[in-house]
């Protein structure tokens, strides 16, 4: 990277406000709510399993995908039938812990060991039937894990995943279920949080928790599943990471910012409009929104629709200029809020 060119990595949004030129925004489990400073953001990258900074008006052409999951302990595969919970070291809450001591209070015939912190365990302790076990831990690098079946939710899960254990995901938002090579890829894409599509503290059938933990003792190709299970998770979160694929991501978005500050080079470059944007024609009006969010960026006399369905096309910022006999200045009181907005994209 080139520092002269100012291109920035910022870990959190206050950070990133100070910035007065292009970054790549590099954030852990953002919320769409959350206030992005995107005026002059020409790339970033997030989680490979928090796929919301698209839903807060990054277009998706500017976002590459990394892991950034946690470390999780180290887990031994046994024969005997041990049923484990981690809570996960970086969301270890009393409540999620709760809603698993609640879960096998009724199923008393099923033994469990829960690993949270030592503070949680002390709390929730008291509420537990006999058949709960609980290992409270300061840090997941201290854990040995010994079981035949793992609960858990979120970036812990893909540590398990790889570690070749019957994974089952309870999370915030439900009951994912058993991880195999059929549900993987729905449940990757929400970080394994939960059911798919699932509410927040949903209901967790117990009949079903029941089937899943039979499913896979009774499963014939357990040893090919979790093989199957490695290679996808593998395939997916590597994906972006193979080939100096960051340096190269980077390196572009550096590129970019060093031709849009030049006053020369910047003729060069193709607007196109972003894909999450989408035209709607009001009688004498067009407006300019964004998908997900759908607020509206722009909204435009019907005079100027010709030029903006111009932006769909190859043509550069010269050519643009050329064709509609705008002087300098007022084609770029045009492009300049547009590309803040991110309603385009070079």
């Amino acid at each position: 990277m080139n520092p002269s060119i100012n291109l920035n990595i910022c870990t959190n949004i206050e950070k990133a406000i100070k910035v007065n030129k292009a970054f790549i925004y590099l954030k852990k489990n953002i919320a769409s709510f959350e206030g992005i400073p995107i005026d002059n953001l020409f790339g970033a990258i997030e989680d490979i399993g928090e796929k919301t900074l698209f839903k807060s008006g990054i277009p998706n052409e500017l976002i590459a995908y990394k892991d950034l999951s946690f470390e999780a302990p180290k887990i031994t595969y046994t024969k005997d039938d041990i049923i484990a919970y981690y809570s996960p070291f970086e969301s270890d809450t009393v409540e999620h812990v709760m809603t698993i001591v609640k879960l096998f209070n009724q199923l008393s015939s099923i033994n469990i060991s829960i690993y949270t912190s030592h503070k949680i365990q002390k709390y929730v302790k008291e509420f537990s039937n006999s058949n709960i076990y609980f290992i409270g831990y300061d840090s997941p690098e201290e854990l040995s894990i010994k079981a035949n079946k793992i609960i858990t939710y979120g970036y812990s899960a893909r540590s398990f995943i790889k570690q070749k254990i019957p994974t089952i995901i309870i999370g915030p938002y439900g009951l994912g279920g058993w991880v195999t090579p059929d549900n993987i890829k729905y449940l990757l894409k929400d970080n394994f949080k939960g059911r798919p599509c699932g509410r927040f503290n949903e209901f967790i059938p117990l009949n079903i928790l029941v089937d899943e933990f039979m499913e896979i003792s009774e499963e014939k190709k357990l040893k090919k599943i979790l093989k199957k299970n490695v290679s996808i998770v593998n395939k997916y979160v590597e994906t972006f990471w193979e080939n100096n694929e960051e340096k190269n991501f980077i390196h572009k978005q550096d590129k970019l910012y060093a031709c849009y500050v030049d006053k020369e080079k910047r003729w060069n470059l193709k607007p196109k409009l972003a894909s999450n944007t989408y035209i709607v024609k009001e009688k004498e009006t067009t407006v300019i929104q964004r998908r997900e969010i759908n607020d509206i960026l722009f909204s435009l006399p019907e005079s100027d629709l010709e030029f903006i369905e111009d932006l769909k096309s190859n043509l550069s910022c010269k050519e643009l200029q050329l064709k509609y006999g705008m002087n300098e200045d007022e084609f770029w009181e045009i492009i300049t809020p547009l590309w803040k907005r991110k309603a385009i994209i070079f």
